[in-house]
């Protein structure tokens, strides 16, 4: 079953949405952003966009606020763990020497 972040209602009622869909798990852990039929997919392993051209300067700030609160980010990250056993947010690449060291790095530069 899919997931919906909970947002403020004046959000939703212009049309924004936050979900992560179920039926997306040969895909990178990601959470999906709406504007009514915009959509924009963000990384849950290090908070970048998934396609080019894709920007927080797009995003209401409201709703970017809602998706980098740590207790939401984490909140995401185990949505997405839960839906998607099989392909999990903290699955590093095979290779990387010190994933987590790269991890926390890109964590400061794009979530709070």
């Amino acid at each position: 079953m899919p997931f919906v972040l909970q947002l403020l209602l004046a959000l939703k009622q212009a049309g924004w949405k936050v979900k992560i869909h179920d039926s997306e798990r040969l895909e990178p852990p990601h959470v999906t952003i709406y504007k009514k039929m915009r959509k924009w997919r963000l990384s849950l392993r290090d908070g970048t966009f998934l396609d080019k051209g894709d920007r927080w300067g797009q995003i209401d700030e409201a709703v970017k606020d809602a998706i980098q609160d740590q207790k939401n980010w984490k909140r995401l990250q185990r949505e997405w763990n839960t839906i998607h056993e099989d392909n999990p947010v903290d699955n590093e690449e095979e290779g990387d020497d010190d994933p987590e060291s790269e991890e926390n790095s890109q964590e400061e530069s794009h979530r709070p």
